[in-house]
């Protein structure tokens, strides 16, 4: 297992580095600032861009449009992600543009690797609301379940149900498990899959990647799909058209520092 704080801290300390400057997913992705918040808490602002893309500007005035040329570098967006390395959680400012999740797992897994962290597989889950918990529950008849899990830290004995412990015994780094009931039934909500997706959706930490769970709720013909993508944990802010990087920190700070503050539900 890794140690988050001196993690954290060597990526903190490439900010606006040459050496921070990764190709990733087809995208040029660097960190770009940092600010210690407290003594577990830093937020680091990631940039990602196409060096091959040629942006075009669109006046609305005039309604003629140009293209916008450099002679080095990226147009690029960016987004802050506040990590607590007591709790393991971080908070990540999402925005359209952005930048997407699984860009940023492999840009700091590559980081990792390259600072000597040769094995390094970075998951960054999401932690989900409890309304996934409360759709799922108002289901009369669960149908099928599609269930993605990630191996957590070292192995997979944090959690005890039967999905981890045929991933240990078969030595899986990932798997995927689907269920779906007989024609006419339904897959059991008080033991199984559906037990087992629940417990682990409550914990801020846990090796959930996606489920996907197809059913029929009470009163209604037709079946509903729950995603557990659509519920994650978040929070809204208001920012400022044009406001400087750090001026879009202090507006998100408190809202990200309130959901990955250290608590019993953080540990795994």
């Amino acid at each position: 297992m890794i140690d988050y704080e001196q993690f954290v801290a060597m990526v903190a300390d490439l900010a606006s580095a040459r050496e921070s400057r990764k190709r990733v997913l087809g995208q040029v992705v660097a960190v770009t600032e940092s600010s210690r918040i407290d003594a577990d808490v830093v937020a680091l602002r990631f940039i990602s861009g196409n060096e091959d893309d040629v942006p075009v500007f669109y006046n609305e005035q005039t309604g003629a449009e140009e293209s916008i040329e450099r002679e080095e570098g990226v147009f690029a967006i960016a987004v802050w992600a506040i990590f607590n390395t007591k709790s393991r959680l971080v908070a990540i400012e999402r925005k359209r543009p952005g930048i997407s999740t699984a860009l940023l797992e492999r840009y700091l897994q590559a980081l990792g690797r390259d600072a000597g962290y040769k094995q390094l597989s970075i998951d960054l889950n999401q932690v989900t609301s409890e309304e996934f918990d409360k759709a799922v529950r108002e289901l009369e008849t669960v149908k099928k379940v599609t269930v993605a899990v990630n191996q957590p830290n070292l192995d997979w004995s944090d959690d005890s149900n039967e999905i981890h412990r045929y991933a240990e015994e078969s030595s899986a780094a990932s798997a995927r498990v689907e269920l779906v009931a007989p024609r006419g039934e339904g897959l059991s909500k008080s033991k199984g899959i559906v037990h087992d997706i629940l417990g682990l959706a409550r914990k801020k930490i846990s090796s959930l990647k996606n489920v996907i769970v197809v059913g029929q709720a009470y009163g209604e013909a037709g079946n509903k799909t729950i995603n557990l993508e659509r519920y994650a944990r978040k929070r809204q802010v208001e920012i400022d058209r044009g406001a400087s990087a750090f001026d879009e920190l202090d507006a998100i700070k408190d809202a990200s520092i309130e959901m990955i503050v250290d608590d019993e539900g953080a540990t795994a």
